[in-house]
């Protein structure tokens, strides 16, 4: 009686590969990626940016009149989650701001005491879902706080 145990060991080892491999693309699959954003206003030339580092992309806009910094800080963040809503949907986002304020309002922590920033809030809130975070980053951190400096 003869075996083939080298062809039934290799038999067995690509069957094994080709499991194990099934197994990792479906464990990705029920994985998202994860996207990370960074958002800044500024009054200085009253501009918004948004780095988005996933994807490469430097996006810079002007706003006309003359909003406050706040104001700029959550057209930033209102900016980005029209901007994930587009791109970045079936994918978890961290959008990173400097901006203590529009953070920690956003995330319940603080009240929102100016009137002029609740339909801003309210817009944010709305648009906001459980696969999006925001965290605060100091201003030196912040990509795109950076970019608007220069």
């Amino acid at each position: 009686m003869d075996h083939n145990y080298l062809g039934d060991i290799k038999a067995d080892r690509e069957y094994t590969v080709a499991k194990c491999v099934g197994n990792f693309i479906r464990k990705r699959r029920k994985q998202r990626l994860v996207a990370d954003i960074y958002i800044d206003g500024g009054t200085r030339g009253s501009r918004i940016c948004l780095v988005d580092i996933t994807d490469h992309k430097t996006i810079i806009k002007t706003r006309g009149g003359e909003p406050t910094n706040n104001e700029l800080e959550y057209l930033a963040l209102l900016y980005a989650l029209d901007y994930i809503n587009n791109r970045h949907k079936k994918n978890n986002v961290t959008i990173h701001s400097d901006s203590k304020l529009v953070v920690n309002q956003i995330n319940g922590d603080w009240e929102i005491k100016t009137d002029h920033l609740i339909p801003l809030y309210n817009k944010c809130i709305k648009r906001m879902t459980d696969k999006i975070k925001i965290k605060w980053v100091r201003r030196d951190s912040n990509l795109a706080g950076i970019i608007l400096e220069d």
